[in-house]
């Protein structure tokens, strides 16, 4: 066993050589692993899943996670052992465990690779970010540099020093560049009256993150929609139907029509008024009113022969004679001779 051991200590590769007998050794296993944490890769299965043994070897070498159980490597006090010796560990981790701040912000402060293999969520978290690059802290705290940012780069919002994070130019600067920006917006800010209408002029998309309680607000619908009607889309329900509200939205952008109730896409002054705006609003009405002539021939007006004809028949009868007078007589002068003789 002591050859073994001092063999393996200078190449943990020789390890593959040993017998079973000597594998079998716990105590002389748990010595191997605490000085050379790689000799994990070739012990028996039964060791993967000891604990104690794995995590002496992930304390030694955090790489070695790889070599062990699933379950330990969804252990959290393994994995934590393990990043703080190596970041690049983390890799290794159960999906959970790279979704976890603490595990990740450990692994970070071990190596700043490590980000590649945080969860999608926390690649984007700032204290993860400036875990990474702490050299880049003062840059966030700098307002004139966090402007010029924000109109490059917006996503890079959440990295910004808390001070700024509540700057309205410097978020406006960022939901300008893009809308989504809002989604990072401080809470405070979203639930803010005036900042989200201001908001919503630069780009109405930014107004799908206001707070709910400022989308169930009619007078900030209102306000909203007749800055740009196409602000009705987030709105709740009781405000798409609110015929106020809808009326203000569609006089702004017919389009709006699209996100008002369904009873309001098959009211007709609704839709004349969207098509007022934009004809092809006439796209979002019920099927009843995009199928009406009136109202995409004749924008709800009578048409030019329904004043002479009674109907559509008299209309086709009268202009086949037209067309060949000689062999029929005019619709028209029977019904006058109908209308003497009588």
């Amino acid at each position: 066993p002591e050859i073994v051991l001092l063999a393996a200590t200078q190449n943990f590769r020789s390890l593959q050589f040993a017998s079973a007998e000597v594998l079998a050794e716990r105590s002389l296993m748990l010595r191997l692993v605490t000085n050379e944490g790689r000799c994990l890769e070739f012990l028996p299965d039964e060791f993967r899943v000891d604990r104690e043994i794995v995590l002496a070897a992930v304390a030694q070498c955090g790489d070695i996670l790889r070599s062990a159980s699933e379950d330990l490597r969804a252990d959290r006090e393994v994995v934590l052992c393990a990043v703080r010796q190596s970041g690049f560990a983390l890799q290794y981790a159960s999906e959970d465990l790279r979704a976890d701040k603490e595990v990740a912000l450990a692994a970070l402060a071990q190596s700043a690779a490590a980000l590649p293999n945080l969860s999608a969520a926390l690649r984007e978290d700032r204290d993860c970010w400036l875990q990474a690059a702490p050299e880049r802290a003062a840059r966030w705290k700098d307002r004139r540099l966090v402007l010029e940012a924000m109109d490059r780069e917006p996503g890079t919002l959440p990295l910004v020093d808390a001070s700024l994070q509540l700057d309205r130019e410097v978020v406006l600067r960022a939901t300008t560049a893009d809308p989504d920006a809002m989604e990072a917006v401080a809470e405070e800010l979203r639930a803010d009256r005036e900042f989200m209408l201001i908001a919503a002029k630069q780009d109405y998309r930014a107004f799908r993150h206001a707070a709910p309680e400022l989308l169930s607000d009619r007078d900030v619908c209102i306000r909203a929609v007749e800055r740009e009607g196409l602000t009705l889309q987030p709105a709740s329900e009781e405000v798409k139907g609110d015929r106020e509200v809808v009326l203000r939205a569609v006089d702004t952008s017919g389009l709006a029509l699209e996100h008002a109730s369904q009873a309001f896409r098959g009211d007709r002054q609704v839709v004349l008024r969207a098509m007022a705006q934009d004809r092809t609003a006439l796209t979002f009405a019920s099927e009843e009113l995009r199928e009406s002539k009136e109202i995409w021939l004749y924008n709800g007006e009578k048409g030019p022969c329904e004043d002479i004809f009674a109907s559509i028949d008299d209309a086709m009868s009268y202009f086949a004679w037209a067309k060949d007078p000689t062999t029929r007589i005019c619709p028209k002068e029977t019904e006058s001779s109908d209308e003497e003789d009588d």
